[in-house]
């Protein structure tokens, strides 16, 4: 939190200057690595994630942020499901965040390189799905499990510029994601409420409009 503190006071500070010239609109698209700690480190392993989202800014320093993070395999479900018409079929894992908050941004270098960070809510779901077996044919999992929880996210990182305009960035961002799931079990995860931690490391571009 005094991290956060900090970043306000000084983006406020210099920002002024660039009232003027920034982009209210930021798309970002990247990849990366979801981590399980606390009591998921127990069940869950580190699995390849990636991340998308939208951020409005109405003022240079403050970002309004709305996402989606996802993460395969990390429940290492290695089951199948006996389909009468395709035999079988791998079902296979997947880690789903949704936050909502926002974050305070101190613009350097006349905003060619950006530091951040804020959080807020997040909705936590991890499921099981089939592989389907076409793109013209959709076929249901019965036994496929789910579960689902809310919690909160924070998030750190910094971008850099890559193009003159500044509307192109390269940056890198770290969220943990904390909260409580419940619902069936999904890999080897018991059946009740978890209290669960993610730390989640992302390289990304963002198209500022």
């Amino acid at each position: 939190m005094r991290f956060y503190l900090v970043l306000l006071v000084a983006a406020s500070a210099v920002c002024p200057a660039l009232a003027q010239s920034f982009q209210k609109h930021h798309i970002t698209g990247g990849l990366g690595a979801a981590m399980p700690r606390d009591e998921l480190n127990n069940y869950y392993q580190n699995a390849f994630s990636w991340t998308l989202g939208y951020g409005y800014r109405p003022v240079s320093f403050f970002q309004i942020d709305f996402g989606y993070d996802g993460a395969y395999n990390a429940a290492r479900v290695n089951d199948f499901y006996d389909s009468p018409a395709f035999g079988a079929i791998r079902i296979r894992d997947f880690q789903h965040y949704l936050p909502v908050g926002g974050r305070v941004v101190l613009p350097l270098a006349d905003g060619k390189a950006e530091i951040y960070g804020g959080g807020g809510g997040a909705y936590m779901r991890y499921s099981e799905g089939l592989r389907q077996p076409s793109d013209f044919y959709r076929v249901d999992c019965p036994v496929c499990n789910a579960r689902d929880g809310f919690g909160y996210y924070a998030l750190a990182g910094a971008n850099v510029a890559v193009t003159s305009s500044q509307r192109l960035r390269l940056g890198v961002t770290t969220k943990m994601y904390k909260g409580t799931t419940d619902g069936l079990s999904v890999g080897i995860i018991p059946a009740a409420k978890t209290k669960d931690r993610w730390v989640n490391v992302y390289f990304h571009l963002t198209l500022s409009l």
